[in-house]
């Protein structure tokens, strides 16, 4: 890390619409419309402007910056993260596959929009698809987002499979739909809010969750390592021990060690919202006490989390990564 990286820019206040329009190698250019939200998710549309048509895609996923502020990862899209450097809190500028630089005499550059624009995205969707008391709801798994769904297009065959596959009266299914996100009157109450409308159901795998796996693939009753804090890989010294953090959901208590000493805690859960601490920790001394101070100090820090696979990622207030966990069970 630079010495002066602290004081990058970050993104700014949540939540915001980027946009602009980038060159295109095939076609006039691309139109990008990007809604970063609070909790590290976002909404992104990006427009082909063809000969006499334009061709409009949509990605929903997670997001992340260096600890530094200076790049901005968009994860799960289509063809792989995407990156972005943060000029200012105003301005995004495209980077390549690899996060490095493209023609800067080229305008690759998105700005701040002065409101958050709207965005209805079409796209296919994998999910937790609950259904109780008619007030079906869909947990985006890359994204965390979680939408009401409405009764109406494909919903009843969505329906039909969650009744003779789901595990328990108001368990949650994993299922994959094709989708559209719209604004539609509430329920209950005055105005509208985001909804999914499932326009084609197209699978349901029971015992499955987000992340590929089954429960044990979540946060909790995992035991998980550090692999990178911050923007620096943990690398280890000869004969260290290793770092690592676990969550008993039971207890409602984090244990774990930063190598040296050994920590507890107690730690608040709800969606992708998590604070660890206070922290108690063992006050012995180490040769080489580094890279426990900034763990300590990142899970302190915490405010979200994002779990992908066997990869837990937990991030600070404005959505950074703060650390890159992954699952490291011993049992």
């Amino acid at each position: 890390m630079r010495p002066d990286e602290d004081a990058s820019p970050t993104v700014g206040s949540l939540p915001a619409t980027f946009t602009g329009l980038v060159p295109c190698p095939d076609c006039w250019g691309i139109r990008y419309q990007i809604n970063l939200v609070p909790g590290a998710a976002y909404l992104q549309r990006m427009t082909y402007l063809l000969d006499g048509h334009d061709d409009s895609y949509y990605e929903v996923g997670a997001w992340s910056v260096s600890r530094g502020g200076t790049t901005l990862t968009l994860e799960g899209g289509r063809k792989g993260d995407t990156y972005w450097a943060v000029t200012d809190p105003s301005t995004l500028r495209k980077l390549d596959a690899g996060g490095n630089p493209v023609d800067r005499n080229k305008p690759h550059e998105l700005k701040r929009s002065p409101v958050v624009e709207p965005m209805a995205p079409r796209a296919r969707l994998l999910g937790m698809f609950r259904s109780m008391a008619d007030a079906p709801r869909f947990r985006e798994c890359r994204s965390g987002l979680e939408w009401p769904v409405a009764m109406s297009d494909d919903y009843r065959t969505l329906e039909h499979a969650y009744a003779s596959r789901r595990s328990a009266p108001g368990a949650e299914l994993l299922v994959s739909v094709q989708g559209r996100i719209e604004p539609l009157p509430k329920r209950e109450g005055d105005g509208r809010e985001p909804t999914l409308v499932v326009e084609e159901f197209v699978s349901a795998m029971p015992g499955e969750r987000c992340g590929g796996g089954d429960s044990r693939s979540g946060l909790e009753d995992n035991r998980w390592r550090p692999i990178r804090i911050g923007d620096e890989t943990v690398t280890l010294a000869e004969h260290q021990s290793e770092p690592w953090i676990e969550f008993d959901p039971k207890a409602k208590r984090v244990t774990g060690s930063g190598g040296c000493n050994r920590i507890s805690g107690s730690y608040e859960v709800q969606k992708r919202d998590l604070r660890i601490g206070p922290l108690a920790a063992t006050r012995m001394a180490c040769p080489s006490m580094g890279i426990e101070t900034a763990f300590f100090r990142a899970l302190q820090a915490t405010r979200h989390f994002r779990v992908s696979g066997r990869v837990l990622d937990l991030l600070d207030e404005g959505g950074g990564l703060l650390v890159r966990l992954e699952e490291r069970n011993l049992r």
